[in-house]
């Protein structure tokens, strides 16, 4: 008995002098999975998302009324019940009783209507906006039953509303934090946000009055790393738990660690080089097919990507509804050079490309093949990179502003639909800074065909319209179509329940460490 009070004086002793740290049991236990990124957060506000990886992020700390599980079918999250008028233009929810934010507010059907209004306020800057302008108006019948009335019947708004944009806010967040919802979210989901070190991690912290299943882990650490190369050393390490998008000649090597498990998934991820539109050289048709022509989007595929990706044969994912394949834009650079000299173009201006680092799998050196294409048929073509915060600024400035002439991009619908992929880059109305249409491409005989998809309800007449669409746009070439990216996850094999979605997002809140 006495040796023991000694060590514990000792110890005491030790604690007392700052020779060593107090660390309560709990923390000791802790549950903790840790996830390499390649790109830090520009904001945690679900209005102002235009990347999916962070809308996945923001997705553990906001739930939606609906949720989209691994087959992609909808299931109710915040709504209960769902119940449609024979016209389509009135849907009816029940919500979930006994739900909490996470300042404590209580979630009611005037949640609901508050975040829907203020993402449909022309005010406020919100990219995906798009998606629920068919929306009318927001009515509330009692504290637990709320009413969308739309502008036209739009049969997937069950789908819209499983998406990060239409998460309710709180109500008293709203008020007291204004903007900075965007570093301060206060959400219903399973997590809360623990702290967010800009450019090294976000770090959500268990939401233990969460109303659903709790969540097995107590922490997610999201560690911002560029270097593909260094997510890999790190998982190899034991540094990382878990990794997204590893550089592809890695890829091999992981799948035959016996310590490592390779999810390589099925994505909706399509990767262009998108090329502005309104600029002058690029104003000609001719021109932007050229481009396409220009670039071996084959030999990318396998030597740069070692074969994770599929290249293009349409202007949306296969795995989207109303798909049509067009065909591929074969390697051609001797046409390239002929429609550039039928488009008089300048073969002496100098041309910008840019490219984000981290973001996509190997995008740095895709950009770097795409310039040495264009270069053997005589551009002159400047490459520069920059971290994904910076560059989504760029991309986004409304036209007046910009600068950019080619850029690399991806789009991955969270919706599997045609409307998602075409209207969302391609209609007149979603021009930066009002939308995500980066080319800056506005076509009416395009736009009529994209409205006139999303508001007919029969299906067969839809997948026609898309088809039409699809063979305008390819031929109108506002981009270099390249590639629809495989999703490509890799884990410690002592973490178990790791949830691989559709829409290029992963959940892991029931995942367990063994």
């Amino acid at each position: 008995m006495r040796s023991v009070g000694l060590w514990k004086g000792f110890f005491v002793a030790l604690l007392a002098m700052g020779l060593i740290a107090f660390i309560p049991h709990q923390a000791l236990a802790a549950k903790e999975l840790r996830i390499g990124i390649g790109i830090d957060a520009d904001s945690l506000n679900p209005h102002e998302q235009t990347t999916t990886l962070i809308q996945n992020i923001c997705d553990f700390m906001y739930d939606t009324l609906f949720y989209q599980n691994e087959q992609a079918k909808v299931v109710p999250m915040l709504a209960t019940e769902k119940s449609v008028s024979k016209d389509g233009l009135v849907w009816t929810f029940k919500l979930r009783h006994g739900v909490k934010f996470h300042d404590g507010t209580p979630f009611t059907a005037e949640a609901v209507k508050a975040g829907l209004d203020r993402a449909l306020d022309p005010k406020l800057k919100v990219p995906l906006r798009f998606m629920i302008t068919m929306i009318d108006r927001v009515e509330v019948v009692d504290d637990y039953t709320v009413k969308i009335h739309l502008k036209y019947p739009y049969a997937p708004l069950d789908y819209v509303l499983s998406a990060t944009i239409s998460a309710p806010f709180s109500p008293k967040a709203v008020k007291e934090l204004g903007d900075k919802l965007a570093v301060q979210p206060v959400g219903t989901g399973p997590y809360k946000l623990g702290e967010w070190v800009k450019g090294e991690r976000i770090v959500l912290v268990r939401n233990d009055n969460y109303y659903g299943k709790k969540p097995t882990l107590d922490r997610i650490v999201f560690t911002v790393v560029p270097e593909h190369g260094t997510r890999t050393a790190m998982i190899r390490s034991g540094d990382l738990d878990m990794i997204v998008l590893p550089q592809p000649p890695d890829v091999a090597a992981m799948e035959k660690d016996p310590n490592l498990k390779v999810i390589n998934a099925p994505s909706t991820r399509y990767l262009f080089m998108g090329i502005n539109n309104q600029k002058d050289i690029f104003k000609d048709k001719r021109v932007r097919q050229a481009l396409n022509y220009a670039v071996d989007k084959d030999t990318i595929v396998k030597k740069v990507l070692f074969s994770l990706a599929d290249v293009a044969e349409g202007p949306m994912p296969e795995s989207l509804f109303g798909y049509y394949k067009v065909g591929k834009y074969e390697y051609n650079p001797k046409k390239a050079k002929e429609l550039l000299a039928a488009a008089k173009f300048p073969m002496d201006r100098k041309i910008s490309m840019i490219t984000p680092t981290g973001r996509y799998t190997f995008d740095r050196q895709v950009s770097e093949a795409i310039q040495a294409y264009l270069t053997d048929i005589g551009l002159n073509v400047e490459l520069r990179t920059y971290d994904w915060p910076t560059y989504i600024a760029m991309i986004y400035k409304p036209i007046e502003q910009s600068e950019t002439e080619l850029f690399l991009l991806g789009w991955g619908p969270i919706i599997l639909d045609a409307d998602f992929m075409l209207y969302g880059q391609f209609h007149s109305s979603v021009l930066p800074p009002k939308g995500m249409g980066s080319a800056f491409y506005s076509n009416p005989e395009a736009d009529k065909l994209f409205d006139e998809g999303r508001m007919a309800q029969d299906p067969a007449k839809r997948k026609e319209i898309y088809k039409k669409a699809s063979l305008l746009l390819w031929d109108d070439a506002p981009w270099i179509w390249l590639y629809v990216q495989k999703y490509t996850v890799v884990h410690r094999k002592n973490i178990k329940g790791i949830v691989v979605l559709p829409m290029e997002k992963f959940n892991p809140i029931y995942a367990t460490i063994e």
